[in-house]
C-alpha cells in the first residue's frame, strides 16, 4: 500500500505527525474517594481502594496518535478491539470451521481458543502491570486485576464474601462479572445461549490471578446472563480442587434452578490436542488461508485505489467552502441553515434524501412550508414559534415527527439555535434533527416489560401472603397441640404421680418414680418454653410474682412492691415451683423463669 499524503491546513502547510497526536487527560479519582470500580468484601476494601488510586493514575496518562496508529497508557501501547469480534463473532467463526465435527466439538474448540488466548493475555498483563506499579504481595497483585479489568472495558468485578484467595491449594474465589462484554455481546445479538459464554473473562481473570499468586489456577463460569441466569458468576481454584468446588455449588441453588445439570470444566491449555486438531484440518485451513490471501490481495488493491481517489479528493478540498459542504452533507443528522426569518439557505443531503426533494425546490422557501413540516399545521405553528425565539437568542428544543418519502412516520429530537458572528450579533439559525425512532421504540418496549414485571411481582406477593397465612395456621395448630399435650400431662399424669409419691414406696420404687417425673419434665420442657403462663395454670398473683422473681427481686422486696405479707409471697413461690415441676429439684426459680424466654 502506498503512503497516504500528509493532510494540509488552509494555508497549504502540511500538518506534522506531532500535531496529529492527541493527549487525553482524565480527572483522577480523589485519593479519599469511594471504591467504585470493583465490589469486594469489607476486609479487602482498603487494599483494593489503594489499587484503584494507582490504576486510575495509570490510565490517567493516556496519549493517542492516530497518525502513528498508537494508543499509549502510561507508556504502554494499547489497542482497541470491537467486543463482538473477540466474543460472539469469533466464537461463531471458529464453530463454523469445525461444524463437520458436530456442534459440541466445534464449541469445545472455539472455547479452548478463547480461554487459552485470554489466559495468556491475563498472565502477561498481570506481570507487566505489577512490575510497573512495584507491587509484590499476592493480594496486592490481585487487587489491580479487577480494576484494570474495569478500565479496559472487559467487565466489572464483584468478589463474593465466601472467597478465600490464599497462595496455596486452598485458594478459592467466587465472583460475579456484572456488565460482562461477552454476555452483553450475545444478548445484543438477540441469540440466547444455552451455555456460559464469558470464556475470555474466565481465561483472563484466571491468568491474572495465576501470575499474582504463583500457582496454577482455572476459572469456570457457573451462571451466565446470556443464557438467562441472574448473574455471570465464576469459581476459580487450583485444577486439583475446581471439581470439588463446582460439585459443592451444584448441590445448592444452581442445581435446583437448572435441573441438576453438571457444570462443565474447561480443559486447561489444551495445546497438544489442539495441535492434533490442526493437523487433521491442515488441508482445509490451507485452502482457507489461500482463499483469504487472495481476498486480502483484492482488498489491498481496492484500498490502494481508494487511497489514490482520496488523495485526489483531498487536493480538491483546499477551498473551505467545498470542505464545509462535504462535512455538511455527510453527517447523519438533519441540518438546515436558515435566515433569521426562517427561510432556507442550505439543507444537507441526508435531510433532502429523507423526503426525496432537491435543493432548488426548497431554497429561499420558509422552512415550515418544506416537505418535512407540511404534513401537520400544528407542527408548522410550533416551528414558527421556535424560529422566532431562536432569532431572539434562545435555544429551542422539542420532540417532533417527520414523514419519510415512503410515508413512514419517524420521531426526531429537533432543535433550533442561533449562530452569532464575531461581533456577537445573531447572523443565522441552525436547525438540527436527530432520529430517535429506535430509542422511543426501545423505551416503549422497556415500559411494556416493566408492566409485565409488575404483574408478575403482584402475583408473587399474593402467593407470599397466602404462604404466610398457611404457615401461621400451621404454627397455631402446633402450639395448640403442644398446649393440649402439656395440659393433659399436668392434669392427668402429674397428680397421680404425686399421690403415688405419698404412698408407701420402697427405695427402688421411689427411684423409678423420680425417673418417670424427670423424663416427663424433659419431654414437656421444650413445650413449656414456648407456651403462655395460662397453660401453666398460674394465677394472676403468681404471674406477677414470677415476673418480679425474674427481675431479681427478693421475697421481702416483692412483698413491699405488691403490698402483701412476706409469708404470702413465700407461699406463692412454693406453688409456682410446684406447678412448674421444680419442687425438690434444687433448680433456681429465677434462672428457670429466664430460660423460658430463650
Amino acid at each position: 500500500m502506498g503512503a497516504r499524503p500528509a493532510r494540509k491546513r488552509a494555508n497549504n502547510r502540511p500538518i506534522s505527525r506531532k500535531a496529529a497526536t492527541v493527549k487525553t487527560k482524565r480527572k483522577e479519582t480523589p485519593l479519599t474517594g469511594p471504591l467504585s470500580t470493583v465490589s469486594v468484601p469489607p476486609e479487602l476494601e482498603s487494599v483494593f481502594l489503594k489499587a484503584q488510586r494507582y490504576v486510575d493514575k495509570y490510565f490517567g496518562q493516556k496519549r493517542e496518535a492516530p497518525g502513528k496508529a498508537q494508543i499509549e497508557v502510561s507508556g504502554e501501547r494499547y489497542i482497541l478491539v470491537r467486543a463482538a469480534s473477540m466474543s460472539k463473532e469469533f466464537f461463531d467463526l471458529v464453530t463454523s470451521l469445525y461444524k463437520d465435527r458436530g456442534i459440541e466439538e466445534a464449541r469445545r474448540v472455539a472455547s479452548g481458543f478463547l480461554f487459552d488466548m485470554a489466559h495468556a493475555i491475563g498472565k502477561a498483563d498481570a506481570r507487566s502491570f505489577y512490575l510497573k506499579m512495584n507491587v509484590s504481595k499476592p493480594v496486592e497483585k490481585l487487587s489491580a486485576g479487577p480494576i484494570h479489568f474495569a478500565y479496559t472495558g472487559w467487565a466489572f468485578v464483584k468478589i463474593l464474601p465466601e472467597s478465600h484467595p490464599s497462595p496455596d491449594e486452598n485458594y478459592f474465589l467466587i465472583y460475579d462479572h456484572p456488565f460482562s462484554f461477552e454476555a452483553d455481546t450475545w444478548i445484543k445479538s438477540g441469540e440466547k445461549a444455552d451455555f456460559p459464554v464469558c470464556i475470555m473473562n474466565a481465561g483472563y481473570s484466571s491468568g491474572w490471578c495465576e501470575e499474582s499468586f504463583g500457582l496454577p489456577l482455572v476459572a469456570v463460569e457457573i451462571e451466565c446472563q446470556a443464557k438467562g441466569d441472574e448473574h455471570c458468576r465464576f469459581i476459580m481454584a487450583p485444577p486439583s480442587r475446581i471439581e470439588e468446588y463446582l460439585n459443592r455449588y451444584s448441590s445448592h441453588s444452581y442445581s435446583r434452578s437448572h435441573g441438576g445439570k453438571p457444570i462443565a470444566i474447561p480443559e486447561f491449555f489444551q495445546r497438544k490436542r489442539l495441535e492434533e486438531e490442526l493437523i487433521r484440518h491442515r488441508d482445509h485451513l490451507e485452502e482457507l488461508v489461500k482463499e483469504r490471501t487472495e481476498r486480502l490481495t483484492r482488498i489491498n488493491e481496492q484500498l490502494e485505489r481508494e487511497i489514490s481517489v482520496r488523495a485526489k479528493a483531498e487536493k480538491a478540498l483546499q477551498k473551505s467552502e467545498t470542505m464545509l459542504r462535504a462535512i455538511f452533507d455527510q453527517t447523519f443528522q438533519f441540518i438546515a441553515v436558515l435566515k433569521l426569518d426562517g427561510s432556507v439557505i442550505k439543507v444537507n443531503k441526508t435531510a433532502m434524501d429523507f423526503v426525496k426533494t432537491k435543493e432548488e425546490e426548497i431554497e429561499e422557501k420558509p422552512f415550515w412550508k418544506t416537505p418535512w413540516w407540511i404534513h401537520s399545521s400544528r407542527e408548522q405553528k410550533r416551528l414558527k414559534r421556535a424560529i422566532k425565539a431562536a432569532a431572539s437568542g434562545e435555544l429551542v428544543r422539542f420532540e417532533t415527527q417527520h414523514s419519510r418519502a415512503d410515508g413512514k412516520i419517524m420521531s426526531f429530537d429537533f432543535s433550533v439555535k442561533p449562530v452569532r458572528d464575531t461581533k456577537g450579533k445573531i447572523a443565522l439559525l441552525i436547525a438540527e434533527g436527530r432520529d430517535i425512532t429506535a430509542l422511543k421504540t426501545a423505551v416503549e418496549d422497556l415500559r411494556s416489560r416493566e408492566m409485565e414485571l409488575q404483574v408478575q411481582s403482584k402475583r408473587l406477593e399474593e402467593a407470599n401472603v397466602a404462604l404466610k397465612v398457611l404457615l401461621k395456621q400451621m404454627e397455631d395448630k402446633k402450639k395448640e397441640d403442644e398446649e393440649s399435650i402439656l395440659s393433659n400431662v399436668r392434669q392427668l399424669v402429674f397428680p397421680y404421680l404425686e399421690r403415688l409419691r405419698r404412698s408407701n414406696l420402697d427405695r427402688d420404687q421411689r427411684i423409678l418414680l423420680d425417673m418417670v417425673e424427670n423424663n416427663l419434665g424433659h419431654i414437656t420442657s421444650p413445650m413449656v418454653k414456648r407456651l403462655s403462663s395460662s397453660v401453666l395454670n398460674l394465677t394472676p398473683m403468681e404471674i406477677r410474682i414470677s415476673h418480679l422473681v425474674k427481675e431479681g427481686l427478693s421475697n421481702k422486696e416483692i412483698a413491699q412492691v405488691l403490698g402483701t405479707a412476706l409469708n404470702t409471697v413465700t407461699t406463692h413461690r412454693y406453688k409456682i415451683r410446684t406447678k412448674l415441676g421444680l419442687k425438690n429439684k434444687g433448680i433456681n426459680l429465677r434462672s428457670y423463669l429466664m430460660s423460658l424466654e430463650d
